[in-house]
């Protein structure tokens, strides 16, 4: 297919002739006095005309998940409202299912393609197709199809992309109502169960929490758009920075805003929206189209410690359109009741800070998980917070009494006189529990029997250490850097690096921290680099192996560690290592940073310790030669668990299958800690294991005495510790590392309730 020429002004705005041409016909639909099919139908003919397609087409999703041929210019017209195809059926459905912008050079070749006969679609060889989304909500597909074997550029998928939200705006506002009124017309259940994120009970007044709707998809001045658009984001940073130096300003607040600023500062994201308005989109427009790439893009982590900073990442996205559209600072102007309890799809930290915590007595949301930083700013405000109710904010009203148990996972809605009166009754015990557990967050980490044990955090961001200021803990015990690395348009330098580094040190001031070098590959994809595709990436190209591959990366890190660490002292910890042989070429390219650091005059640590993360099951069989080399290890449990077993922790239907407390995989980590204990190699476990109460118990009986977890793990698993005798619990599991049974689990949940052990 022949493509348009590109030229550009000076001003690098790009001028596409059919390109323009096509937007201005879509900006006219909105003029168009027509039924929403008439609209579509305007749109389709106008990108078929324009862009010299054989074929333009729109399937919209119906109920049970199926998309149905709601347009088309080129398809058989019968086939029209009577072609169907469920999600991830063909490639329009595949499209659908990973809801993002996709091109196929030759249909008929491809394993996913299906045929529907109705169509009439032979003689078409290519497609492309983008989601229509709008605030993440699917609500079809526009597709291309020419009958030459092609593969669309960029420029065409992008231009996609810009019709594709136009038609959001316009498909939303017919859909919207039937839905809401579907939802809210229903049976309302008194009762609904939910997920406990932070455990508690409240009861109030529902408010629910809106975002910011977009005014206008398609601009008509994209020079006014880019300015607006640069002259919003240079406000939202200096609105952050105002707010930065405020005494007034809590640690929790100021985490958050030093995350955003990370983000803001990213030239390779601003240039992105910058890109997307010259397309032909508003600045709102532009801010979400990119932001949602971004996070479609995190999404395919399964890393959920990455997957949760998505919240931040489209809560700085909703700051900059409101920017945009109000054109002054976000501040606290929403009126609540005094006792209100939040209702709202997803929500930020930032978003939850606009509010007047002090009236916000519990939170209810459709997606959230306990380390998302607006859970970890709610646990700081002692706000219970429950979430997975699907429709939550459609389901409540404004108005609506609430009572929520974030004890048994369950919120009452428009309760009884009888469930009132009960819950009026454990609000009383609970506020006398939580004056018994302040007095315990002073304590120290140490059993009944006098084992002193170090508990640490897990870290990636500067946010997460002062969010856990509230917490008593004794260093690091890992710092993930590769969030900078994931959400940055390019590749961090080492002045950048070096910078994020040296104000995690001053923020730990004499506590020590383990750095983590860069583990990307696998699901965690940057964006400028050249990704290969792997059948099997989690035992792929991925991790240390990568960065050994590529020298510079994993040099240009170790320089900003020795550079952040001057005059204090350094840890690091090479991932995913497989053999002694490995760890020690990995410890060979730090010495010559070292080296090379030195003579070039600049200031040293005072101390250096290298380690290795032990992960992959051949390390166990080094284990003798590896203790003597290194400084110490730590046991990264989620890969290690995932390899021992053969098993996909992303998979649902296999990942509660095999248990870390079997009586093989118990006998492995008592195995590891005995060889390292004789070597006087410190030893440390920093997987999700160490975040769970009964795990943590069977790790101290072990005779492990670091742990690392999450920050909202802290409180529990030092509740554990001092409750249990380590050498009784020791002398209980030794009896039972043989036993001939798939778990321990329940065994053991019976010795800690007999014990009276906290779990």
């Amino acid at each position: 297919m022949p493509q348009p020429t590109v030229k550009r002004k000076r001003k690098n705005i790009s001028v596409r002739s059919p390109f323009e041409q096509l937007l201005k016909s879509v900006r006219k639909t909105g003029r168009v006095k027509e039924s929403v099919e008439g609209k579509i139908n305007y749109i389709i003919q106008s990108v078929a005309s324009e862009l010299k397609v054989d074929v333009c087409s729109c399937y919209l999703m119906r109920p049970g998940d199926v998309l149905e041929l709601y347009a088309s210019v080129g398809l058989n017209e019968k086939a029209i409202h009577d072609t169907f195809l469920r999600i991830g059926e063909g490639l329009v459905g595949e499209i659908a299912l990973k809801r993002k912008p996709q091109s196929f050079a030759n249909v008929w070749e491809h394993a996913s393609f299906v045929y529907k006969p109705e169509t009439e679609e032979k003689k078409y060889h290519s497609l492309a197709g983008v989601p229509i989304l709008y605030e993440n909500v699917l609500l079809g597909v526009l597709s291309i199809q020419t009958k030459k074997t092609f593969v669309y550029p960029p420029e065409t998928m992008n231009l996609l992309q810009v019709v594709a939200m136009a038609m959001a705006e316009i498909l939303y506002e017919s859909v919207k109502n039937n839905l809401e009124q579907k939802i809210v017309s229903g049976h309302q259940p008194k009762k609904i169960e939910a997920t406990r994120l932070i455990p508690g009970i409240a009861m109030g007044t529902a408010y629910v929490h809106k975002r910011e709707a977009l005014n206008a998809v398609l601009a008509s001045d994209s020079d006014k758009e880019v300015k607006r658009l640069e002259t919003a984001i240079q406000s939202v940073e200096e609105e952050i920075n105002q707010l930065l130096v405020k005494p007034a300003v809590s640690s929790e607040q100021s985490a958050i805003l030093e995350t955003y600023l990370m983000f803001i500062r990213d030239k390779g994201w601003v240039n992105k929206m910058i890109k997307a308005v010259q397309d032909g989109l508003t600045a709102e427009a532009a801010v979400q189209k990119v932001c949602r790439e971004i996070v479609q893009r995190m999404e395919l982590i399964t890393d959920t410690y990455i997957k949760e900073r998505i919240h931040d990442l489209q809560d700085l996205a909703n700051r900059i359109v409101r920017r945009l559209q109000h054109g002054k600072p976000v501040v606290k102007t929403k009126k609540l009741p005094r006792n209100t309890i939040l209702v709202a799809k997803s929500l930020g930290p930032a978003e939850l800070l606009d509010y007047d915590t002090s009236r916000i007595k519990g939170i209810v949301l459709e997606e959230g998980s306990q380390t998302m930083h607006v859970v970890i700013i709610a646990r700081s405000y002692n706000i219970p917070v429950i979430s997975g109710i699907k429709n939550i904010s459609t389901l409540v009203l404004n108005g609506d009494l609430l009572a929520l148990d974030a004890f048994s996972g369950f919120l009452y809605l428009n309760p009884s006189d009888e469930v009132q009166d009960e819950f009026e009754v454990r609000l009383k015990a609970q506020k006398r529990l939580q004056a018994r557990l302040t007095q315990l967050s002073g304590l120290p980490a140490v059993t009944k029997d006098g084992v002193e044990v170090s508990l640490n955090l897990n870290a990636g961001l500067q946010s997460d250490i002062m969010n856990a200021r509230g917490a008593s803990f004794d260093g690091i015990g890992l710092y993930r850097t590769e969030l900078p690395f994931i959400s940055s348009e390019r590749l961090p330098d080492t002045v950048q690096q070096t910078d994020i580094y040296k104000r995690v040190m001053l923020e730990m001031k004499d506590k020590p921290v383990v750095f983590r070098t860069l583990d990307i590959g696998s699901d965690k994809v940057l964006p400028y680099f050249e990704n290969q595709t792997e059948k099997n990436p989690a035992m792929g190209w991925r991790s240390i192996r990568i960065t050994l591959d590529r020298r510079a990366i994993l040099r240009g890190q170790l320089r900003s560690f020795i550079r952040a660490c001057a005059g204090k002292s350094l840890h690091v910890m090479f991932p995913m290592i497989t053999s002694v042989a490995e760890f020690l070429e990995a410890k060979k390219t730090f010495e010559l940073e070292l080296k090379r650091e030195k003579e070039l005059g600049h200031p040293l640590p005072i101390e250096v310790k290298i380690g290795t993360m032990i992960e992959v099951p051949s390390l166990l069989f080094q284990l003798e030669e590896l203790v003597k080399v290194v400084d110490f290890v730590s046991i990264g449990t989620n890969d290690l668990s995932q390899f021992l077993f053969a098993t996909d922790r992303s998979n649902s239907l296999i990942w509660e299958r095999y248990d870390v407390l079997s009586p093989s995989f118990l006998k492995m980590m008592r195995y590891i800690r005995d060889v390292c204990y004789q070597a006087g190699v410190p030893c440390s476990v920093c997987g999700e294991m160490a975040s769970h109460p009964l795990e943590s118990m069977a790790l101290v009986g072990l005779g492990y005495t670091k742990l690392s977890m999450n920050a909202g793990a802290l409180g529990k698993v030092k509740a554990v510790v001092r409750s249990m005798n380590q050498s009784e619990t020791e002398e209980f599991l030794l009896r039972h590392l043989s036993d001939q049974t798939a778990s321990l689990r329940a065994l053991l949940r019976s010795y800690a309730i007999d014990h009276e052990i906290f779990i």
